[in-house]
Parts: C-alpha cells; structure tokens; sequence
C-alpha cells in the first residue's frame, strides 16, 4: 500500500510538472487591449552593456518602490546590440502618470542620465516606442 501511494503521488507530482494538464492555449499574450508597451532603445558599447543594465535594474527597482503607479518592466540587451527595458502599462492614462512621475523624480532621473552615460550617449539618444495592444 505504502509502495501504491508513493507510485501515485510521484506520477501525479510528474504530470503536473509536465504542463500536460494545460490547455492548448500556448503562451499567453504579452498585452491585453489597451494595455501599453514601451520600449527603450539606446546605443551602447559592448564592453557597457552589462555596467548599463546594472544601473537600469536598480532604476526599475527604484520604479518598483517609489512610483505612484504600478507598471512592470524588464531591462535587456536587444539584438542590433542597443540596451534598454520593456515597461508594461495597464493604460494610456497610466503610462503618462508614469512619464510625469519619472519626469519629476530627480533620483530616477539621474538614474537615467547615469545609464545614457555610461553608454556615452544622452537620455535624448535612445529611442522610446509605445505600441497600444489591441
């Protein structure tokens, strides 16, 4: 019986890891509608990248406990060799919020500047994209 229960627990514990339990669904959208997408671009030499990204996360993580409101994002280095980050917004309303909270918070600011010039660029060379899932 003890042999029974440990076989059943271990193939259950199997099946559930396995994801087989999930529907067909596949990956879930990056968006909902309405939700917001911004992307961060800048040029940065390869020998920065790493000291960039660096400074970008612990500007996210200064994001994450002093903004007024909520949104994610992930730093990254992107495939022509630029650095950046994807914020998701919950709204277009929501996005500005941010754009004026970061606009006027000095530390994030600076943290900014600090990322464009380890790069040797300025926070006006990097790219900033919106894209409004639908």
């Amino acid at each position: 019986m003890k042999y029974f229960l440990s076989t059943i627990l271990l193939l259950t514990s199997l099946y559930a890891l396995s994801g087989h339990h999930a529907t067909n669904e596949g990956l879930m959208p990056v968006a909902k509608p309405g939700q917001i997408i911004v992307t961060y671009k800048g040029e940065c030499p390869a020998d920065k990248t790493d000291e960039s990204i660096a400074i970008i996360k612990q500007t996210i993580a200064y994001e994450r406990k002093n903004s007024p409101v909520a949104y994610s994002s992930s730093p990254g280095a992107w495939s022509d060799g630029t650095v950046g980050a994807v914020d998701l917004h919950d709204s277009e309303e929501a996005m500005n919020k941010a754009f004026e909270w970061q606009a006027n918070d000095k530390k994030w600011s600076d943290l900014y500047d600090q990322v464009a010039a380890t790069c040797g660029i300025t926070v006006e060379d990097f790219e900033v994209v919106s894209l409004t899932a639908r």
